[in-house]
């Protein structure tokens, strides 16, 4: 599968370079760097990763610088939003590099994108940690669970997990409650521990609604 690797550019090349091993870019993938002013230090180190890229991988991954206009911020925002859904295969967005500014603009544009096949992270100053935030995360922040899906979460969360348990617990007809236990499969919420009978149990995600 393509990979599409998206990262914030400032004068240090480190964590562009850092991601491009870490993810290991091969042939057909795209590297999209993305900047805020096109001052010299920048200039120098897009060109590192670019002769770095160009000598491992001749033509055989494109690379792109693209500016971003911090005095339009609407703009710029819907422009690299545009820029996420038309990219193709798995996308990673490093937002490791760059100025504050730039980071929450990217940000933004990946909030607002309807790509699921996303991940986002950034990197420590010392490269000691990283943090990853996956696509299914931006996908709840822009559509987060209803009523009724907070109150199966709740009953999850507390020991009641039998399809059927649920459905009497919540008075509602059997077929509607595995419409929603699909449904919070699907945001990532839930995950099936036993389809006959069906048994659910909460992720990692759902500590962020109950």
């Amino acid at each position: 599968m393509k990979t599409t690797l998206i990262a914030t550019l400032g004068f240090d090349e480190k964590f562009c370079y850092r991601a491009i091993l870490r993810h290991g870019i091969k042939e057909g993938d795209e590297i999209l760097l993305i900047t805020a002013e096109m001052v010299e230090k920048v200039e120098k180190a897009f060109e590192w990763i670019r002769r770095l890229v160009q000598t491992s991988f001749s033509d055989k991954v494109k690379i792109s610088l693209i500016q971003a206009d911090l005095k339009a911020p609407e703009r710029s925002i819907k422009a690299i939003s545009d820029l996420i859904s038309s990219a193709g295969g798995r996308i990673i967005v490093n937002l490791s590099g760059g100025m504050r500014a730039l980071v929450v603009m990217v940000l933004l544009a990946c909030m607002m994108s309807s790509k699921r096949e996303m991940s986002l992270e950034i990197e420590t100053e010392d490269f000691s940690h990283l943090l990853t935030i996956s696509g299914d995360l931006l996908h709840l922040i822009r559509k987060p669970p209803g009523s009724v899906h907070l109150e199966i979460l709740k009953l999850v969360k507390g020991g009641v997990r039998k399809s059927e348990s649920i459905s009497k617990e919540l008075g509602r007809d059997a077929s509607t409650i595995r419409r929603h236990l699909a449904e919070l499969e699907e945001l990532g919420l839930l995950e099936a521990e036993k389809r006959k009978p069906l048994i659910v149990k909460p992720t990692k995600l759902s500590e962020l609604f109950v």
